[in-house]
């Protein structure tokens, strides 16, 4: 039994939840008049991404138990440690809380949150979004992400679509994502990508509270008219990684349209040779790039999009 299941019909509050002994989370939870289903809008895995918790915060605002259907969970900063100390990773174990789930309960602090996020949270939704950013070192076109194929029949990519951002991504099946893993357990779910920089975009912040109201409306769990279908570009690909450590230019922005053969970024040495030069293996559009100069090996480049749809 969780307190998710002890939640009173009609209510909706703030309140603190302890979710490992060194981490308290602030949860927003809003339920009409029956429990089900259950939608977890989470955001804040990383600590230095702000669009999803702004968005999350002003969503909670809008939220009553007379407009709702079932029961919605709006989580703004799921990392605690990893917010207050603005690092992409947990500042105690080095950990990526993205690369976690379903997470551990008897190993370090990282293990331990997405243990417990994920058998008191994810476990009990039937729905999933997972608002994130490029952060303090990326920046990503606007994207709403996807598992499996772009059919009609698949509830992960009606989804994606009816979030409204201008452009789809068929995420990668990647181990320890919180998305993936809960889709790999039956549960609906996307993520998304707005910019990032270590920036907080205002059209962001209203793009995804829109984009989360209209989720929950084509679900049928809150008061608000479905989104109208759209035509959208959904893209494939993953990021290129790294193979040395250096300086990073691009030679590309994100949402430029590539031509295979195109040089979309270098990276050189302290003695200005060049160590790595990423080359576009196909067209395509940049979905995102490394926003930092600096760049380690197996750090994340450039992401080209190639369309799929």
């Amino acid at each position: 039994m969780s307190w998710i299941d002890d939640l009173r019909p009609g209510s909706g509050a703030w309140r603190t939840w302890q979710a490992t002994s060194d981490a308290a989370l602030e949860v927003f939870c809003c339920r009409g008049h029956a429990a089900r289903p259950v939608a977890l809008i989470i955001t804040g895995v990383h600590g230095d991404e702000y669009e999803g918790p702004a968005a999350a915060l002003s969503l909670a605002q809008c939220l009553s138990p007379d407009r709702v259907r079932g029961t919605i969970i709006v989580v703004p900063v799921a990392n605690p440690a990893a917010f207050t100390a603005g690092t992409r990773i947990h500042p105690e174990d080095g950990r990526n809380l993205a690369r976690t789930f379903p997470g551990n309960p008897n190993s370090g602090p990282s293990e331990r949150l997405a243990a417990s996020i994920f058998g008191e949270m994810a476990a009990r939704a039937d729905y999933l979004i997972d608002l994130h950013s490029g952060g303090v070192e990326y920046v990503f076109l606007p994207v709403a992400g996807f598992y499996g194929e772009p059919e009609p029949g698949n509830p992960s990519f009606q989804a994606a679509r009816a979030f409204g951002l201008p452009a789809l991504w068929q995420l990668p099946e990647t181990d320890g994502v919180l998305s993936c893993e809960a889709w790999r357990r039956g549960k609906v779910a996307i993520g998304t990508e707005y910019l990032g920089a270590g920036q907080l975009s205002a059209d962001g912040v209203r793009d995804y509270r829109s984009g989360v109201a209209a989720c929950l409306a084509h679900w049928g769990m809150f008061n608000s008219d479905p989104p109208d279908p759209k035509t959208l570009a959904v893209f494939g690909g993953d990021w290129q990684l790294a193979s040395a450590t250096g300086i990073l230019t691009a030679s590309c922005r994100i949402g430029d349209p590539v031509a295979r053969g195109a040089t979309l970024a270098t990276i050189t040495g302290t003695r200005g040779q060049v160590l790595q030069e990423f080359v576009s293996a196909g067209d395509g559009v940049i979905l995102g790039l490394r926003s930092k100069a600096y760049i380690r090996e197996t750090n994340w480049a450039v992401l080209l999009g190639r369309r799929i749809s």
